[in-house]
């Protein structure tokens, strides 16, 4: 099976015209000529930061853009930490990409069994109430939940941020000697300050992860028999890239991706 990931497009209206287009035409083309069974968008497809009080309809047509380019390909969701920082409330977000006869999106946690494939899909959340971490954690009976409903298998698990015990391995933007490590590392990991064992927990019944967040970041390494899967940007819109965006191919027998430059 092949998965398209793409994370962090941050299609708003706080940028350029240019930028907006050329991540448009860039996703399309991409999609268009990337032969996929699945897409997931791995979060912040939509900052809702940047919308204020606009309200549903601008929302939604900015919406539209994305997921109207998916045609008829499956494509599933997951929220990052900026899609409902607006006045709409994920329920009403999730209504929108519900209403996609491709969408396979079924809530905020939830699991998608295609072609013996587990796929198993968590909200990380936005920001944390309390003191201690910035970024919300995920919650211990979400990875209770997690693991009735993947019980006995080896699931590929899709979230926003990255789980915290990343910080084990690396020092600001930097891999800690004598990890092993694919692909680039160009700023300090942002995961939560907290650890609630997510991975530790869910790691028997995990053969992959695959984040997004970290928007300069596309490396791939491994923790606790899990294959870890950073994926930067796919849109033009949220940082200056040095380089062109870029999306994901997994293939989710080998575990081996594909890294495919995102030209608009």
């Amino acid at each position: 099976m092949k998965i398209l990931l793409i994370a962090d497009v941050h299609n708003c209206p706080e940028v350029s015209k240019e930028r907006r287009s050329r991540t448009i035409k860039g996703l399309k083309k991409l999609i268009d000529t990337t032969p996929c069974d699945l897409i997931v968008f791995l979060g912040d497809t939509v900052p809702g930061c940047d919308f204020g009080s606009v309200g549903l309809d601008k929302y939604e047509s900015y919406l539209r853009e994305i997921y109207d380019l998916t045609k008829n390909i499956p494509f599933a969701t997951v929220f990052g930490n900026h899609d409902d920082e607006c006045e709409l409330t994920k329920e009403e977000i999730l209504d929108m990409i519900s209403a996609y006869p491709n969408s396979l999106t079924n809530g905020r946690n939830y699991v998608l069994n295609i072609e013996n494939e587990t796929l198993l899909f968590i909200d990380s959340g936005s920001y944390y109430e309390g003191e201690g971490s910035c970024y919300d954690v995920v919650k211990p009976e979400i990875i209770e939940w997690a693991k009735d409903e993947i019980k006995g298998k080896k699931a590929i698990l899709f979230q926003h941020i990255i789980v915290p015990d990343i910080r084990e391995i690396t020092e600001g933007n930097r891999f800690k000697d004598g990890v092993k490590y694919t692909g680039e590392i160009r700023e300090d990991p942002c995961p939560p300050d907290i650890n609630t064992g997510e991975l530790k927990e869910l790691a028997p019944y995990l053969k992959a992860a695959a984040f997004g967040h970290d928007h300069e970041n596309s490396f791939e390494t491994e923790m606790m028999g899990v294959k870890l899967i950073q994926c930067a940007g796919s849109g033009y819109n949220s940082y200056e890239y040095p380089q062109p965006p870029t999306a994901k191919l997994l293939d989710t027998e080998t575990l081996i991706t594909e890294t495919i430059k995102i030209n608009g």
